[in-house]
């Protein structure tokens, strides 16, 4: 088949997130069918500046053609409309001024998807809350399939999102979790769709990289890795976590992995080791006491997969639906509601060896049998069969 993929931003720069999800997927099922991304110049999520060149690249393999951004996000505006169309009486048109200031604003990238639409047998979407995505579906959409990616918040409940859940041939999930919140949202149950998880491609452990030497680690360490920001709960995190060192003058340090958009607090036992490549990331995996998600919003934890793929239990905010499912179905991690559950977690999976390596255990089991390749192919190729011929 012919398949192209659309999101926002795209590149080996790009290290986590939906847009790694979308580049795995992508390179996977390259393997065999004809695949081309379509995809923005920009690289920064916040303002979406244009970074990369326009036109054509390839990258590991696969064309991507990228278009400028006309306008960057104006984070006031944006906040405001925010707030109006989430919490206040709002109209049709400023759910959309909200989808425009949102972005990545970038009416190039969605004439390039209609334009080159006859070439493709199955357009993907990433993200239902983008521009390229609520705008570039009406005009492929006997041949488009949506993968929201979409969270516990408000924009899935826009009146305006109705319409794009119910557009597309079929969609791609990530969790049940977010299954049901779409279709709880939107109706569209009678659409064919598949939830898929994510495959894994991490690098082999390498002996001679050792994490803890490298950054001066001394004590056993809880590690976060990912984006450090209020939205994915790290305040509450740094807050929880100082709080329990107090209480119980637990010799343990707190490893924060990635780019940084938050003040990190000053603080001996809190550890920011900024970004790191692939394999320093198996490497603090492969030393680390439990990694710990405090993210209320995501659509799929892929490092709580990864963790468990080197048999690390988590600890997970249970605020998530989708993180306490993961647990739940994995058997591979504590969650919590609040900080006494947090403290209380955390001091049994300090304390107790044994426990921490069972859970551990059990989430490797569910990532071997639920999170291989060859499980999704079979899913993907499902659902092309089921959408039918364009």
């Amino acid at each position: 088949m012919r398949l192209a993929f659309v999101i926002q931003r795209y590149g080996l720069e790009v290290n986590g997130g939906a847009e790694m999800h979308c580049r795995l997927l992508a390179e996977r099922l390259a393997r065999r069918h004809q695949v081309e991304i379509f995809a923005t110049r920009a690289l920064d999520y916040l303002e979406w500046r244009n970074h990369y060149r326009e036109g054509t690249e390839v990258v590991n393999g696969i064309p991507v053609h990228r278009h400028a951004v006309k306008r960057t996000r104006n984070a006031r505006a944006f906040a405001s409309l925010s707030n109006l169309c989430f919490h206040e009486a709002h109209t049709r048109e400023e759910e959309e001024a909200w989808v425009r200031e949102n972005g990545p604003f970038s009416p190039a990238l969605v004439k390039a998807v209609a334009r080159e639409r006859e070439r493709f047998d199955r357009v993907l979407f990433y993200c239902f809350r983008y521009y390229h995505s609520y705008h570039g579906l009406p005009a492929v959409k006997e041949r488009a399939l949506l993968v929201p990616t979409a969270e516990e918040d408000p924009a899935v409940h826009l009146g305006i999102m109705k319409a794009v859940f119910n557009m597309p041939r079929g969609l791609v999930y990530l969790t049940p979790e977010e299954q049901a919140l779409v279709e709880d949202a939107s109706g569209n149950r009678a659409l064919p769709s598949v939830v898929i998880g994510s495959g894994l491609d991490l690098p082999r452990p390498d002996p001679a990289l050792d994490f803890r030497a490298k950054h001066g680690l001394v004590r056993p360490f809880l590690l976060y890795v990912g984006r450090i920001d209020k939205n994915k709960g790290c305040l509450t995190l740094f807050a929880y976590f100082r709080k329990f060192r107090q209480e119980t003058g637990a010799e343990v340090d707190l490893v924060l992995a990635g780019r940084s958009v938050i003040s990190i607090p000053d603080d001996p036992h809190v550890r920011h080791v900024g970004f790191i490549s692939e394999e320093e990331k198996v490497a603090a995996l492969g030393q680390c006491r439990l990694l710990v998600i405090p993210s209320p919003y995501e659509s799929l934890s892929v490092i709580t997969l990864e963790a468990w793929k080197l048999g690390v239990p988590v600890l997970a905010n249970a605020r998530c639906k989708v993180l306490m499912g993961q647990c739940l179905r994995a058997n591979g991690g504590l969650f919590y509601h609040g900080y006494a559950e947090f403290a209380e977690a955390l001091s049994l999976l300090l304390a107790d060896d044994a426990l921490a390596a069972s859970l551990g255990q059990q989430g490797r089991r569910y990532v071997e049998r639920e999170c291989s390749w060859e499980t999704i192919d079979a899913k993907m190729e499902d659902l092309f069969s089921r959408t039918g011929p364009c």
